[in-house]
């Protein structure tokens, strides 16, 4: 059997120290990692998805702080982070996607108002220029997309997740990633359809036991689509 790898697209969540690339911002660092309960890499939820898929890393092209919009640099939509998810000996053969929790929390726009007219200012727009930049790069790696999940705060029981930031609601920038996932034939995880949340001590960065929830969900979604 081929040997298979896979690569990441993703923000903060999905950093860890000496796997990404070099210059990028990450957010579990020593300091974090200890802090959240995370003893090695594999207790992130990519590791643990990559186990259950038999498969090796590539290229982990996650940057803490980016979001899809914008073209430039470290936005997820940039030619700079779409055309670097293989390495000097492998290309991908699965990509999974899990971004866009801090296109909501800044307060960026789902959609274009102005109707058949793109831009690079609304997270609908760059997820689907992505996609497409991805697809063009990488023709023969099966795409996957992840919706994103709600999260909860370790023993704060009154915090509520905001469901609404800047007038957008956070189902409609999932409404978005399920769209342009269709319109660009890419696979889609679900995971907001499942009803789980993580938990962090934030409110955004999965602990130990959020990235074996979000880990529980791919794996959820990835079976029951027979996606890979």
């Amino acid at each position: 059997m081929k040997q298979r790898y896979v690569s990441i697209m993703g923000d903060s969540i999905s950093t860890y120290a000496g796997y990404n690339p070099q210059g990028y911002s990450v957010f579990y660092d020593e300091n974090n990692q200890k802090r959240n309960g995370l003893q090695s890499v594999y207790d992130t939820w990519w590791a643990k998805v990559n186990q259950y898929l038999s498969a090796y890393i590539c290229v982990n092209n996650s940057y803490s702080g980016s979001m899809v919009t914008g073209l430039k640099f470290p936005s997820a939509s940039s030619t700079d982070r779409i055309k670097t998810l293989h390495n000097q000996m492998t290309s991908p053969d699965i990509i999974l996607i899990y971004i866009g929790c801090n296109d909501f929390g800044r307060g960026v726009k789902v959609r274009n108002s102005l109707r058949g007219v793109h831009t690079s200012d609304n997270f609908f727009d760059c997820y689907t220029y992505m996609l497409k930049g991805i697809k063009a790069f990488y023709p023969s790696a099966h795409i996957v997309c992840g919706t994103l999940m709600r999260s909860y705060i370790k023993d704060k029981s009154n915090w509520v997740f905001p469901e609404n930031f800047a007038g957008e609601k956070f189902s409609d920038f999932n409404a978005a990633i399920r769209e342009a996932t269709h319109v660009e034939k890419c696979s889609l995880a679900d995971l907001e359809s499942l009803n789980y949340r993580y938990e962090t001590l934030d409110g955004a960065h999965p602990t130990v036991q959020g990235h074996a929830m979000l880990a529980q969900a791919w794996v959820e979604c990835l079976r029951k689509e027979r996606i890979v």
